[in-house]
């Protein structure tokens, strides 16, 4: 790898107890469309890098682009200002120490988004354009390549690369009234159809179109396809197994490790050894990244640590499976690597044909559950009324309410369509409990 630390930063990690050096280096390429046309393609360097240290019970850190000949002593000289002006702790947790890998390399480097050019990019944003039978009002992909390093003074000396590709894709239909559609698409290679993009994108926004307003309120099950149910999961479930949650006591599953939390039916891992954009051999303090089971059988079975809670557990992240660009300005937070929800045998329309009052919910106004406590009240912009099995009707204007981590424990069925979204991979999956309500 060609991304290293200046060497003036190397002899600085020795004058401290304890201090790490971070650089990365990213290329990223974005194709923009406004309005269905293609508005601008561009092309951004971003490099820098973070160091940060404790000595005597005191901690300092500063962090820096690397767009001049001073950057790195102003890093430097900049985080030994704030060492000298930081207070004391009781107690800190050393950096990570040298560790052999306990997961082969996972395939996160695709050569074609290395490769592509701005034409690339602008035929993949035709290819949605012309297949879509509404209008994008805004949408981009995006693309890029990250090389990054941890060096720190206890020996660890470990680098990553990977490529990110994010596309987000808005639609609108004008029929009786205008209905929204959406789509996203998080993955390391490039691999996303722009030909299914616009065709799912077309669908939603005609049924938002054709949605009716819901009247009334009733307790119904709660049906989620991967593209919503990702969020709400990573929300809820990935805030509580976080591990500064737990140590602040912040999380409702702060005391139950080894205890039933969820249904039966529902196991969870975090796998960092399958193609994800966090996936990798060494987190990015330098901590050997590892399978892990988190929820097995409805049984909590572990947390999610960085060096900061102590026990790391290969979690304490500085990328982002969203924003490739900034990463050496971010101090390492716990994050799922890849949440992976242990698929059932029902394909959709089993789901569909097994609920006796339900709603299937195309689109949220923003997936996403409470972190602490779990409670959502989320806008169903376009959502299938289920009645004794079969779809009777589509509304929006609803407010579905209910809390995820309830939910988790009332699971009625689990699908067989696993997919990939970010740092979560889940099937359909549906939910009693939860409460529709509309004007």
């Amino acid at each position: 790898m060609s991304v290293y630390p200046d060497d003036r930063a190397i002899q600085a990690l020795k004058r401290y107890d304890q201090a790490e050096v971070y650089v990365s280096e990213t290329v990223v390429r974005t194709v923009y469309i406004d309005g269905s046309r293609i508005s601008n393609v561009e092309t951004k360097v971003d490099s820098g890098m973070m160091f940060r240290m404790t000595d005597g019970g005191r901690t300092g850190k500063s962090s820096v682009s690397l767009n001049s000949e001073g950057a790195v002593q102003d890093c430097l000289d900049m985080a030994e200002s704030v060492l000298s002006r930081s207070p004391e702790a009781k107690s800190l947790n050393g950096y990570a120490i040298p560790a052999s890998p306990r997961i082969p390399a996972p395939d996160v480097w695709d050569r074609r988004v290395e490769d592509a050019s701005a034409e690339d990019l602008r035929e993949l944003a035709r290819q949605v354009i012309d297949n879509c039978r509404v209008d994008i009002p805004r949408a981009q992909i995006r693309v890029s390549c990250t090389e990054s390093r941890t060096v720190n003074g206890n020996g660890v000396d470990v680098g990553h690369r990977s490529t990110l590709v994010y596309g987000h894709f808005t639609s609108m239909a004008r029929l009786e009234h205008p209905g929204e559609g959406m789509e996203t698409y998080h993955g390391t290679g490039l691999d996303l159809d722009p030909v299914a993009i616009a065709e799912s994108l077309s669908r939603k926004a005609e049924a938002a179109a054709g949605c009716r307003e819901y009247k009334g309120s009733e307790k119904l099950s709660m049906i989620l396809p991967p593209s919503e149910l990702g969020d709400m999961l990573l929300s809820a479930v990935g805030s509580a197994v976080n591990g500064e949650n737990r140590k602040y006591g912040r999380s409702r599953w702060a005391g139950s490790l080894g205890e039933k939390v969820a249904s039966d039916s529902l196991t969870v891992v975090d796998d960092p050894s399958v193609r994800a954009p966090l996936s990798c051999v060494y987190d990015d303090e330098g901590t050997p990244a590892e399978r892990k089971p988190v929820i097995e059988g409805g049984v909590l079975k572990g947390f999610l640590n960085d060096t900061f809670c102590g026990g790391s557990t290969g979690n304490g992240m500085r990328r982002s499976s969203v924003e490739p660009q900034g990463a050496y300005d971010r101090t390492p937070t716990i994050k799922p690597l890849n949440l992976v929800v242990k698929p059932g045998s029902m394909p959709l329309d089993r789901i569909i044909e097994n609920t006796d009052s339900g709603i299937l919910v195309e689109k949220f106004a923003w997936p996403e559950a409470d972190e602490l406590t779990g409670r959502f009240g989320l806008n169903v912009r376009c959502g299938y009324v289920v009645r004794k099995g079969e779809v009777v009707g589509t509304v929006n204007n609803a407010l579905l309410m209910g809390n995820m981590l309830d939910a988790v424990a009332n699971i009625e069925m689990i699908g067989n369509d696993p997919v990939q979204t970010g740092v979560v991979t889940t099937p359909t999956m549906s939910f009693s409990g939860t409460e529709l309500v509309g004007n």
